[in-house]
Order: structure tokens, then C-alpha cells, then sequence
């Protein structure tokens, strides 16, 4: 080992938990930027900070070039994932939406698609996008974000089938040394499974296809009173082209309903009659397309306006999003000031 690998390993033990604490605000981040701000459906964004075992393993490395010098000369600096986040989506479109996202809300130093290059190549294997990325210049200088200011950190972003496929096969790759003679056994079964991957994400896909055809062929039957799953249904056929929203916030918006007073799909039919939908969403300044539950948010603000506020007295932040979006409309007359 390095005479200084052990130094370099002790200070990072020492600066650990400013890590731990910039992992904790790295996640609040994500979740907040893509969930209660976008309403994007996903299953998890967590974030982590590299645990001093592996901080020492990986600055232990050797130049590819020169074994006798190191990787990193500097690996607090150079390492780039003493950060890191990981997003992941239920379907493809997400994986997207994500990461429009990603490249307006932060400063990207560097972004690889892993599956644009396995498909380069002709062949199925893994397909996380990934991102190294700093804070724009706004964050920068906020003090909650002080710990985060000048750290490249590292996002990915992957459905929850690639994810599946990656963990197995790094877990296999990189844990067991497997000989030379049974690698192209190995190699086989993993290109299969990472077509069976694919042809999942696929299927995935057409069957959210499929489910709006069905919701939009319900529209002649009898209305039903609101609950998340005819709420659900209703929003998808309102909404046929907006992607869907976590299962928690059908629920939040189904209990903003009920504080309206509309208990079933009449109700809510009626209260948004003569809203021009195309029109709000027109003058919102949203990063990606629109989720089902913020498409009818946008369109109660455009049916109640200012009194819509009044729902949420004790949420400031909620209050400062709301107040954004009323000047929007106000600006494209959909309102009166």
C-alpha cells in the first residue's frame, strides 16, 4: 500500500459523518425535486456516503497504466462517488422524466448512458444512466447545502428491473473469483438475462398502454364516489397522455378532495367544467411532462384560485409553490388577478 493511502483513509474517517450528513441532504434533494415537486412515479431515491472500508479500498488502487504509482493523487478530490444517489423507476419513462430533472436542477460534469452503449455495441447488458453532478450555482450558496458546495457527487438512475440485474451481477463479478475456464458460461447467462431485462421493461410498458385503453373504455359507466383506486382511474382517463404518480400521492390528493367537499367523480367532474387543462398546463413552467395527480393540482388551483391557498395554512413551502403557479395563470389570463 501507498505510504499515504493510510493517512488519506484517516482523514476521510475523521470527515465521515459531514459526509453522512451531505448524503441525508443530497436525498431530501431528489425526492423533493421528483416527487413533491414534479409528482414523478418511482419506487426509491436513496443516497449514501462511501463507508471508510471502501474509501480506503478504492484509493488503494493502482495506475491501470503504472501499478507501481496510484490511481488517485488526491482521492478526497478525485473519488467521485463519496456521494452518491440512486433513483429508481418503476417504467422506462420515468428513468426519462428523472433525469430531465437531473440536467435543470444540477450542473453536470459528466453523464453516461450505460444502455445507449450496450446497444451501441449490439449487444443487452446493463442500462443505468449516470450522472456526476455538482449544485447549480443557486444551492451553492444556500447554508443548509453548505456540506454539498463544491462535491462532485454521482446519481443514477435505473428501473427496478435494471437494478435487480445489476446488484445479482455485480454481487457475482465482483465477489467471486470465478476461473477462466467457466467465465463464458457466466457471460451467456447473464447477456440472457439481461434480454429477458429488457423484454420485461418492455412488457411493463405496453401493459401501462393497455391499462389507459381500459380506463379511457370506462368512461360511458356510472360514476362512482372517490376513492385512490377510481380516483386513479378517473385521473387516467382525464389525463390519458400524463404519466402516473406515486401511490401516496393519489392518496394526498384524494384527501385534498375530501377538504373540498367532492366525494365522487360527479363532483369532480363539475367543479373542473370549462377548465381548459391543455391551457394551465401551457402556462406552468413544470421541467417534465406533467404526472396525473399535479395535472388535476394545477387544474383545482385554476377551478378555486386564491381560496385554493387556504388548504394548506401550515405548509410554507406548499404555499410558496401554490403562489408560483397562481402568477402563471394570472399571466396567461386563465385567472383573474
Amino acid at each position: 500500500m501507498v505510504e499515504w493511502v493510510p493517512q488519506a483513509g484517516a482523514l476521510y474517517e475523521r470527515v465521515h459523518q459531514q459526509y453522512v450528513g451531505g448524503a441525508r441532504k443530497l436525498e431530501s434533494l431528489i425526492n423533493e425535486l421528483i416527487g413533491e415537486e414534479e409528482g414523478i412515479n418511482y419506487l426509491t431515491a436513496t443516497a449514501r456516503a462511501k463507508d471508510p472500508e471502501s474509501f480506503l479500498a478504492k484509493a488503494s488502487k493502482p495506475h491501470p497504466d503504472d501499478p507501481a504509482r496510484p490511481k488517485y493523487d488526491d482521492p478526497l478530490n478525485q473519488i467521485t462517488d463519496l456521494v452518491a444517489a440512486r433513483v429508481i423507476t418503476f417504467l422506462v419513462e420515468a428513468v426519462d422524466r428523472v433525469c430531465e430533472v437531473i440536467e435543470e436542477e444540477f450542473e453536470i460534469v459528466e453523464h453516461t448512458d450505460m444502455g445507449a452503449h450496450t446497444r451501441a455495441q449490439g449487444v443487452f447488458g446493463y442500462a443505468s444512466k449516470h450522472y456526476l453532478v455538482r449544485l447549480n450555482d443557486h444551492r451553492r450558496e444556500l447554508p443548509e447545502y453548505a456540506v454539498l458546495k463544491n462535491l462532485v457527487m454521482e446519481i443514477q438512475v435505473r428501473t427496478a428491473v435494471q437494478h435487480a440485474w445489476a446488484e445479482f451481477e455485480h454481487d457475482i463479478r465482483y465477489k467471486l473469483d470465478i476461473p477462466p475456464d467457466r467465465k463464458p458460461e457466466f457471460d451467456r447467462r447473464f447477456l440472457l438475462a439481461a434480454a429477458l431485462m429488457e423484454l420485461a421493461d418492455n412488457e411493463f410498458t405496453e401493459i401501462d398502454r393497455l391499462y389507459r385503453e381500459l380506463a379511457a373504455s370506462e368512461s360511458d359507466k356510472a360514476p362512482l364516489d372517490l376513492t385512490t383506486a377510481t380516483l386513479t382511474t378517473y385521473l387516467t382517463r382525464r389525463y390519458p397522455d400524463a404519466p402516473h404518480a406515486k401511490t401516496t400521492h393519489y392518496a394526498w390528493i384524494l384527501g385534498v378532495l375530501h377538504r373540498l367537499g367532492i366525494d365522487t367523480e360527479e363532483q369532480l367532474t363539475e367543479l373542473l367544467r370549462g377548465i381548459d387543462s391543455e391551457a394551465v398546463q401551457a402556462a406552468m413552467t413544470h421541467r417534465a411532462p406533467a404526472g396525473t395527480v399535479r395535472r388535476l393540482d394545477d387544474d383545482l388551483l385554476a377551478a378555486k384560485g386564491p381560496s385554493y391557498l387556504d388548504l394548506f395554512p401550515d405548509e410554507e413551502r406548499r404555499q410558496k409553490i401554490l403562489r408560483g403557479r397562481l402568477k402563471a395563470l394570472v399571466r396567461a389570463e386563465i385567472i383573474q388577478p
